[in-house]
This record gives C-alpha cells, structure tokens and sequence, in this order.
C-alpha cells in the first residue's frame, strides 16, 4: 500500500489518541451491538495499535485478541482478485481473456472476461447455489451486456476461483497458501472448510429478539473465491502494507482502476473507489452470516483502519465496522472543512430528511438516478435508524467532466457519523447520493 506512494507526513498515534480509539470500540461493546472486536491501525507500513475487545465466545468467556480469527465476508475477494493478477504476471492468463477459455462449460459468459469477473461488470445473472450452478446460470439470462453495468454479484468472484484452480491447476486455497499466505507470513489465515475449527476462531454471533444467538454456517462452497477467507488483524495489516510488493504496480493499478469509469460511483478489483475529506480512500466490507468486517485505506496518508466483529447485521441492528473505521479515520486524519454555499447546505440538509422519512421528490433528480433510488433503496437503507440530524460540515467539492459536481459533508446523526455525498448536474438535479462510514 505504501512503498509506491509519495510520502505523507507520519501519523503520530499517541497514547491519548490509543485511548480515544479504545473509547469508540468499547461503546460498541457496550451497547451490546456486538459480542467481540478486533481493531488494527496501519502507519507507514506499520502496525500501530492491535487490540481486541469482547469476547470470542460468550458460552467460554473467551476474550478476543488482535490474533482472534474472524470471517470476513467480500473482503476475500481481495485475494482472489490478487491470485488472478499473480497468474497474469506469470504468463498463465490474461485479464482479457474470456471466461470460457477456462470454464467452456459456461456458454453464458462466453462474451465475458476475466478483468469484468474481477470488475462486477460481467452482467452475470445472481446465483449462489453451487450444486448445478453451470447449468443453472446457463439457463438464467444475463441482467446486462458484459462491461456496460456494475451490479455486486457472488457468483463473479466464485467463477474467479474456478479460473485460478484451472490456471494454475491446483485448488484456489493452495495457489492463496502457497502465493500469499505463505510469503506475507499470514499464517492466522486460512479458507472457510480447509481445516478444523481453529481455537483461536471467535464464533460468529447473529442478533435476535433474545439477544446474540451463535449464527448458522453457510456452505463452504457458497463462500469460495467471494466470501471464504478467516483471517485476524495482524494478517490484515500485513495484506495491507505487503499486496504492492507482492503485486506488480501494473497489477496494483489494474486494482485500483474503476471498472466503469463514467459511473459515479466507482469500484476497482476488490476495492471501491472514493474520496474521503478531499482524500483518496479505497476501502471493501465483508458480511457473512456472525461476521461483519472493514478494511479501509487512506494510501496518500499511509494509513490504514481494519475492524473485525463477531455479528452480522443480517437480522438487526448489531455493529457496523464501516461505521467503527469511518470514526477511527476521522479522527487520525481529520478531514479539513470547506466552504460551501448556504442554499447547497440547506439541500442537502432536505435531502437528508427526505431519505429518512421517504418523502422523494423525483422531480429534483436525473431520470436514471431517479430510476436507481427506488423506494426499495431508500428503505433499505435504513436512513431514519440514524436519528435525527445534529450537524453537518462541508468537507469538500469536485467539479466532474460534464459540468456537475459533487459536494462531500461529514453528518452527525444522534446515533453515529456518515460521510454523505450527492452529485448535482449542471442545470441543478440530482444524480448521486450516497453514504459511507
């Protein structure tokens, strides 16, 4: 992450900011919004502060440590894009290569390629069920044109791991072992099934009407090359600073590059693609049944915040690491206020209040936004959970190719903090609206 970058002044994690982050996690735990948690702090290729808090396994009373292995959800496909990048620079594959020159069985994809696997730009029907799954997706149409669409769908990363095994010719969790794991010393980490359930594994916990309940497992095969990897803070602070000398920086850019990159919304290879208070900030989540993780990059600054928790958020409102990481950033890299118009403040303060009641004036936004935020979006994103609104700083602004631009503040709500971003076109709709821990 770091040995290719332009040096940033160094971060200073004092032991007053140490306790300060200790402050945001132990308020989580408790709050009760998650059994246990782990937490890393990357700085200039270090890590800076590893602590855990809670407990691994509320029957045993087993705390958590910085070593305590968690699921972590889609940030495995991290690796899996990573695997695939190794390969390419061994000469045994090309991102532009088709799909079906590793997988012929897949008819479907035969106009998809590797790099729009990686990109979740394949416009691959979504289907998880690896029991006939080729025949089923062959059977299924495709929702877009290969490349034309970013839409989040399991099934890219786990045909990548079938790419990996049929490239290299040996299982994904070998190539990850032997490629990986094995030269970053990453030896907490493992894939979902390769081995017993490790004593140093926190059980994962869902969040019922009678309290944190241990979570039903998924099939090792629904998991994979998308979701499959249990890992620990030390390993993923190790990830963090190593992957650009692991990677080529080709490959490393090919990550980091947006698969669409008209889109306002952008997304690498693993990774999405933002700014945060002006900065550039790369970040993946992951959420599998009793886990929920974040890993969250701010490359210029040399910082970098993983937050590990033993819930999900499937079926109540339990931890959100996004959120945790979000607060821990703010406050080790605060971002630096802007100036902004009165009347652009006051719309977005409107529109805030709009998403959380669900009163949306379609008329003030673009006609394709306006088809994507549709009432389903605006209730699932659970907006009114966040309380009514205490303030709102502008962070920053950035003027787009086409004559819109897009403003950034830093919202407090009663219940947690949310970078909220909307873009506004030339002549004065909405395009864009988002928001990010």
């Amino acid at each position: 992450m770091f040995g290719t970058l332009t040096l940033a002044a160094a971060l200073e994690l004092t032991p007053a900011l140490a306790h300060r982050v200790d402050a945001i996690v132990e308020t989580e735990i408790h709050a009760q919004r998650t059994p246990g948690m782990a937490v890393g702090v990357v700085e200039s290729g270090r890590l800076v502060y590893a602590r855990g808090f809670g407990d691994a396994n509320l029957s045993r009373h087993i705390p958590v440590s910085p070593g305590t292995q968690f699921g972590i959800g889609q940030i495995s496909e991290q690796f899996t894009a990573a695997a695939i990048l190794l390969l390419e620079q061994d000469g045994k594959l090309k991102l532009d290569d088709p799909v079906t020159r590793y997988i012929p069985e897949l008819t479907v994809a035969r106009y998809v390629t590797i790099r729009e696997l990686l990109d979740q730009t394949s416009g691959l029907p979504t289907i998880t069920n690896w029991e006939h799954l080729i025949a089923a997706v062959n059977g299924a149409r495709p929702v877009a044109p290969p490349g034309t669409v970013y839409a989040e769908n399991p099934l890219n990363y786990l045909l990548a791991a079938v790419v990996v095994e049929r490239a290299s010719g040996v299982p994904i969790s070998d190539y990850v072992q032997q490629h990986i794991f094995l030269p970053l010393v990453m030896d907490g980490s493992f894939f979902e099934g390769d081995t017993g359930i490790s004593p140093s594994r926190a059980v994962g916990y869902t969040l019922g009407n009678g309290g944190f309940a241990a979570a039903s497992a998924w099939s090792t095969t629904r998991l994979g090359g998308d979701a499959g990897i249990v890992s620990d803070v030390y390993d993923l602070a190790k990830w963090d600073i190593e992957f650009p000398i692991l990677l080529r920086v080709d490959a490393v850019r090919e990550m980091f590059t947006p698969g669409l990159p008209g889109s306002t919304a952008l997304h690498g290879m693993a990774w999405n693609i933002d700014q945060r208070g002006g900065r550039r900030f790369v970040w993946q989540n992951g959420e599998i049944p009793g886990y929920h993780a974040m890993n969250a990059l701010l490359p210029d600054d040399h910082v970098a915040v993983i937050v590990l928790a033993n819930a999900d958020s499937l079926h109540g409102p339990s931890v959100l690491p996004e959120n945790v990481a979000g607060r821990i950033l703010d406050m080790l890299v605060p971002p630096g206020a802007q100036r902004v118009d009165n009347a652009i403040i006051a719309r977005a303060r409107d529109w805030l209040q709009r998403l959380a009641t669900g009163r949306i004036d379609r008329t003030q936004l673009t006609p394709a936004f306006s088809a994507y935020l549709s009432d389903r979006v605006v209730r699932e994103a659970g907006i009114a959970r966040l309380g009514r609104v205490l303030s709102i700083v502008p962070v920053s602004s950035a003027p787009g190719a086409h004559g819109e631009t897009t403003y950034e503040f830093l919202v407090l709500f009663k219940n947690g903090e949310r970078h909220f971003r909307f873009t506004v076109t030339s002549d004065g709709k909405i395009d864009f609206l988002s928001f990010t821990p």
